[in-house]
């Protein structure tokens, strides 16, 4: 019969310390006889505080351990009501707390952008940017543009306008504001363009969804036409506030959108454009007018994370693919990830990324792999502080934390579709403790319901008493 070595650590652990207090003691009963021969007046000598085979002597063997059973017996009842297609992980740095079928691959809905915003920042990096160019054949002479202005794309997933933003479920995000590109147009001087203006977005492929998808992502809005040059989502909302917009359906061409959007935009600022607005291949050697950049990388991820922007998930998937191999797709951009998460070292068994947005149902991702990424990244990484928070002022959670005691100390990303809810990120403790959690939940043949999401609230809130144990101080050595 085999015996734990649980118990035989321990025990080996005390009596180690046990003999090094023997030879303090020891050593002490020298000294003292030492004193006494020199004739000097001997100094009380106290008996040991803690004896020597105490369990104080060892704290931390004890404490931890009890946390992490006190934690799981919190967490036991959230994961019997759970269905049995779910993964749970909960770590608090190097030590693993909470593990249910870690290694479970699941499709995790919008949890999927955590991937995506790995890959980004290990590939583009946090301060990388994606410009967009205002372009003509040669400088304004006069104010004068002559021929058409072309609108490059360069990837920027978020230009929008003011009244396109005024609609957003989740609050209003930092962006690039359309607005503010036809000012700089404006503030270069140009008062006439004597053609169109025409839009470029042949820096992505022309693919405008996961071929895998199905069509009413587009219908219902979950997602807009995937597009190097995205106004508004590649959704048709009109820009000019106070003037009739057409209905907001997905673009069918949507660089001619996003000509149509900036020369209403230069037309309300007194420009004067000549034609139509348009789309193509904008021809090489083309004077810039303006050059806008993007947001840093780390802004664009933040909103992606924050509101769960489905469009700029792709569009960074898209880029990631043009910085990989020069190819704007979805495909290219899949390879980079996978090359991403394979060199770093993070767990892939089995994992499948379809798209960069979750949507699909064909992505597979373990908790342990969404835990890793969160783990590396570290609570104060930028894809930590792009994740939503449970403050109820912004974004995904705004409305999940109201009246809940975690408020305000949760940040994490959401993630549902029918069958698919899930929810990762961190618990800051009401003890001060950063915990980590990856929670995904299949629902199997029945849609995601309140009851099932109530569970990840259920779950960060239990997080909230780590860690829950003896106070070590009552365990330590007392003091001589």
């Amino acid at each position: 019969m085999s015996v734990g070595l649980g118990p035989r650590i321990l025990a080996g652990a005390l009596v180690a310390a046990g003999v090094a207090c023997i030879a303090v003691g020891i050593s002490a009963e020298r000294t003292r006889a030492a004193e006494l021969v020199d004739g000097s007046e001997p100094e009380a000598i106290s008996a040991l505080a803690t004896p020597v085979m105490s369990a104080r002597r060892v704290p931390e063997f004890l404490v931890q351990p009890q946390a992490k059973r006190r934690l799981a017996a919190r967490v036991a009842p959230i994961l019997a009501e759970t269905p049995k297609d779910r993964c749970l992980f909960v770590g608090d740095g190097g030590h693993e707390l909470v593990a249910e079928q870690p290694d479970r691959p699941l499709p995790a809905a919008s949890n999927q952008k955590l991937v995506t915003a790995f890959s980004a920042f290990q590939t583009l990096g946090p301060k990388a940017t994606l410009t967009t160019r205002v372009a003509a054949t040669s400088p304004p002479t006069d104010g004068v543009v002559s021929g058409d202005l072309w609108f490059i794309g360069g990837g920027d997933p978020i230009i929008d306008s003011d009244t396109y933003q005024s609609t957003l479920r989740y609050g209003r995000t930092s962006h690039t504001k359309l607005e503010d590109i036809a000012d700089r147009v404006k503030a270069a001087g140009v008062t006439k363009v004597t053609g169109s203006v025409k839009g470029d977005d042949s820096a992505f492929d022309q693919v405008r969804t996961v071929e895998s998808w199905p069509r009413r992502y587009l219908t219902q809005g979950q997602v807009g036409p995937l597009s190097a040059l995205s106004v508004n989502d590649a959704r048709t909302y009109g820009v000019i506030p106070g003037q009739p917009g057409a209905t907001a359906q997905p673009a069918s061409d949507p660089a001619g959108y996003a000509a149509t959007a900036l020369s209403q935009m230069l037309t309300a600022r007194g420009i004067s454009v000549g034609g139509p607005p348009g789309s193509g291949e904008a021809p090489n050697s083309l004077s810039d007018v303006v050059s806008v950049p993007s947001l840093p990388l780390s802004d664009v991820v933040a909103e992606m994370l924050t509101h769960s922007d489905n469009n700029t998930a792709e569009l960074l998937v898209k880029a990631l693919g043009v910085k990989g191999s020069g190819t704007g797709s979805t495909a290219a951009g899949v390879a980079v990830i996978r090359k991403d998460l394979e060199s770093t070292g993070l767990p892939t068994k089995d994992i499948v990324v379809v798209d960069g947005s979750g949507l699909d149902t064909g992505n597979r991702v373990t908790c342990r792999l969404l835990s890793s990424i969160l783990d590396a990244d570290g609570p104060n990484g930028p894809i930590a502080q792009g994740l939503a928070p449970s403050d109820g002022n912004v974004g995904t959670l705004a409305d999940r934390y109201r009246s809940s005691p975690a408020k305000g100390a949760v940040r994490a990303k959401t993630g549902t579709l029918r069958a698919v809810t899930a929810l990762s990120g961190w618990v800051t403790s009401s003890k001060g403790a950063n915990v980590r959690f990856a929670f995904v939940i299949n629902t199997g043949d029945r849609n995601v319901q309140a009851a099932d999401i109530a569970l990840e609230t259920r779950l960060t809130e239990a997080l909230m008493s780590y860690p829950e144990a003896i106070d070590p101080e009552t365990v330590a050595p007392k003091a001589m």
